[in-house]
């Protein structure tokens, strides 16, 4: 198999997996003989190759394990739980959380959580730690472009994808919410194909 088809397919070389999570190949190597990661298959010569997707998102669930206190002995016997891409819908209106979860809970490798306002999303932010959250701009409590300044200037949860949504669509609100370092934006109600399209790519799901 050439490099090309192989970086097509999602492959990566032991050496490209550890540039790409920014870790040394020996903690590659030791999650791997730990079965925290697995192997997808082989090259000639009988070299590892790792799918990038499960595997970096492996890695980051490990390190978030880690730095909760958790010992390998116990990540090792919850990985396959919590190896999911974790969203986070932060609505007052039931019938927002309601699409969503509908939507999504057809993909496999998602899970979907809810907080109703500002306050309570902070706390449900920094101890779930989502991969994206889909965020109501008008909030009670803290409103939502105050949630996503916070968000993205705090170092460790500035990587976190936000999907701005809301009921009053304005070129004025669009552009305040992107400037808060939202990274996509649509308003409602939300047309499911577009919704589907968006979380894909924030994503990166196929």
């Amino acid at each position: 198999m050439d490099k090309e088809k192989r970086l097509q397919l999602g492959l990566l070389k032991i050496g490209e997996l550890a540039e790409k999570a920014g870790v040394p190949v020996s903690t590659i190597k030791y999650y791997t003989d730990l079965e925290l990661l697995r192997v997808q298959d082989y090259m000639a010569g009988g070299f590892r190759l790792y799918n990038e997707k499960e595997s970096l998102l492996r890695l980051k669930r490990i390190k978030e394990m880690l730095d909760m206190g958790y010992s390998i002995k116990e990540i090792k016997e919850n990985i396959e739980k919590i190896t999911v891409f974790k969203v986070l819908v932060i609505d007052d209106e039931q019938e927002v959380h309601e699409f969503v979860y509908d939507v999504l809970e057809m993909v496999p490798n998602i899970e979907v959580k809810s907080a109703y306002d500002g306050f309570s999303a902070g706390i449900i932010i920094s101890e779930y730690l989502p991969d994206l959250i889909i965020l109501d701009l008008l909030l009670p409590g803290v409103d939502g472009f105050k949630v996503c300044s916070n968000i993205k200037n705090n170092p460790k949860l500035k990587h976190i994808k936000i999907l701005a949504i809301t009921g009053y669509d304005s070129k004025e609100y669009k552009e305040k919410i992107l400037n808060a370092g939202a990274d996509d934006y649509l308003p409602k109600p939300m047309e499911l194909n577009l919704f589907r399209e968006k979380v894909n790519k924030l994503l990166d799901l196929k």
